[in-house]
C-alpha cells in the first residue's frame, strides 16, 4: 500500500514550501544598512511647542524666554524672533519656497540640499548666546 503522500501527489496536489522558509529574510550586514541610509537629513521637530512641523528652522537667538533652538515658523513668530536669526532652509516651506514670516522681514537663505547647521567655535561677542 503506498503512503498518502504518494496518493495526493498521484491526484494533482502540489507540496508547499514549509512556513518557516516563507517568512524567512535575508539578512543584511550592519554596514551596508548605515551606509545606504541617511539619518535625520531634515528636521521638523519644535523644540517650542513640542510638535512635528513642515516648517522648522535652526535659530541662534537671544531670547531669554525660550532655549529652544530647532523652532516652528508660527512659534517663532509668536516669540518675535526676527527671520535674522535663522541659520538654515531645510524645511519642506523654504525648499518649496513658501516660508514667510508674519513678524519682520523674510530673509532669503540659499536652500542647500541636506543643509546642516555651522556653528562655529569661535569666542566672539556675536556668537554668544545668552540663554546658556
Amino acid at each position: 500500500m503506498a503512503s498518502l503522500k504518494d496518493a495526493l501527489l498521484k491526484a494533482g496536489m502540489k507540496a508547499t514550501e514549509p512556513v518557516k522558509k516563507q517568512n524567512d529574510r535575508e539578512k543584511v550586514a550592519k554596514k551596508d544598512i548605515t551606509e545606504s541610509v541617511s539619518h535625520q537629513v531634515q528636521r521638523n521637530f519644535c523644540e517650542n511647542c513640542n510638535q512635528v512641523r513642515p516648517d522648522v528652522e535652526f535659530y541662534k537667538h537671544r531670547n531669554p524666554t525660550t532655549d529652544a533652538e530647532w523652532i516652528c515658523l508660527k512659534c517663532a513668530d509668536q516669540l518675535h524672533i526676527l527671520d535674522k536669526f535663522r541659520q538654515t532652509a531645510q524645511s519642506d516651506a523654504s525648499i518649496k519656497q513658501m516660508f514667510r514670516r508674519e513678524y519682520g522681514e523674510t530673509m532669503k537663505i540659499a536652500v542647500q540640499k541636506n543643509a546642516q547647521v555651522q556653528r562655529s567655535s569661535g569666542g566672539n561677542r556675536d556668537d554668544f548666546n545668552g540663554n546658556r
